[in-house]
């Protein structure tokens, strides 16, 4: 089985090759293509966050065309009356033209994360100025490691997403 992450970021990889680890074994290859979204640095709603998922996955498959499924996976914002959320989409596309689509657990961001917030800037780099004792985190762990005290990550945010998306379309 051959699939296409649409992204080089260390946790999306992390999270992508746990699951099909856990799905098929090692009777799988992983490549790792970055390509553009078409979509805001930090989208700021499902909407926008799908569709920068769907945008990498079809610039994903012009790049690496055949093979078995291909996975695009993009970390959002969202504000209600409670506050402002970091949650991470996960969009599965199967060479047949079926799709699943999975969102991870929702963590409340900090005031002062949501006051230097700006869609064209990137969360991460908004984390690091305001935990500079912690950006080295960041790859890996994510604003929501770095919030949450490593106790959910931004590799658990999209193994929550993909193993939503994946299972609704993988038997």
């Amino acid at each position: 089985m051959k699939f296409v992450l649409s992204s080089n970021n260390e946790a999306k990889r992390q999270a992508t090759e746990a699951l099909l680890q856990e799905a098929y074994g090692n009777k799988f290859s992983l490549e790792c293509v970055d390509v553009d979204s078409g979509v805001s640095e930090t989208p700021a709603n499902d909407d926008e966050g799908i569709r920068g998922a769907l945008q990498r996955i079809a610039n994903a498959e012009s790049i690496l065309p055949g093979r078995n499924g291909y996975f695009g996976l993009e970390g959002i914002i969202t504000k209600n009356a409670y506050g402002t959320f970091l949650c991470g989409w996960a969009v599965f596309r199967l060479k047949n033209g079926q799709v699943g689509y999975g969102c991870s657990a929702k963590v409340r961001l900090p005031d002062e994360l949501v006051e230097g917030f700006s869609s064209f800037r990137k969360l991460s780099d908004i984390t690091a100025a305001a935990y500079p004792d912690r950006a080295t985190l960041l790859p890996v762990q994510g604003t929501n490691g770095v919030i949450t005290n490593g106790m959910y990550t931004r590799v658990d945010e999209f193994t929550d997403a993909l193993r939503c998306a994946f299972g609704a379309i993988c038997q």
